[in-house]
């Protein structure tokens, strides 16, 4: 029988999120981490939170499973990749509401929440967060640790690049060919051209305003 013990990293109201999405699958969550030492000692969903994530070492993390429930892309990836070299699992989660393409591939450590929609062919690479009513057009990529705010719609065949950060509400229409790494969409804005890595677009249309 598998064992579905799973612990949290981040003991914010995010946490609280993937602890409900987590025990809605068959999860027990046995506890939290975070590094604030100001939560040490409390509780998050009733549930005690353990210590700090830093503090683990890696036998401590191998062979566990753990949700790493940070909205931030870069600090996410970092903390999954380090699990997963100790040889921990970071698995995804999603939904039941969720409707995947059979043809679409989704990674590892990835969150899908209700009532998204995922097209024919989409990739969604590792560490990725899609929030709830999100839709996906087919053939695009997403690329790791990239976070697709709420009832954003994303056309067909866009490359998005690494930890890209769409805000709620927006659109990317199809004719966008790329959206560079590390870049932020602004919430509800609309992008009809190609976006540059690190930069900030925002408006509808959507124009760079930094990078």
């Amino acid at each position: 029988m598998e064992n579905n013990d799973i612990y949290i990293i981040g003991a914010g109201t995010y946490g609280e999120v993937m602890c409900e999405l987590a025990q809605l699958l068959g999860y027990k969550v046995k506890g939290f981490y975070d590094d604030n030492i100001q939560k040490m000692n409390s509780k998050v969903m009733s549930i005690d939170i353990l210590g700090k994530f830093s503090n683990l070492d890696k036998n401590e993390i191998k062979n566990h499973k753990f949700i790493v429930a940070i909205g931030n892309n870069t600090v996410r990836e970092r903390i999954m990749l380090e699990i997963n070299s100790f040889q921990g699992e970071t698995p995804s989660l999603i939904h039941p509401s969720v409707n995947i393409s059979q043809s679409a591939i989704v990674g590892k450590g990835v969150y899908i929440h209700a009532n998204v929609f995922v097209w024919t062919k989409v990739v969604i690479e590792d560490y990725c967060i899609l929030s709830p009513g999100v839709v996906i057009a087919h053939h695009t990529n997403i690329g790791t640790a990239c976070l697709i705010s709420t009832l954003t719609g994303i056309g067909a065949s866009i490359n998005i690049g690494r930890r890209v950060f769409i805000g709620m509400g927006s659109k990317v229409v199809t004719g966008v060919d790329i959206i560079g790494e590390n870049t932020v969409i602004g919430a509800g804005s609309t992008l009809l051209k190609n976006a540059d890595k690190n930069s900030v677009y925002v408006g509808t249309p959507a124009k760079k305003i930094k990078g």
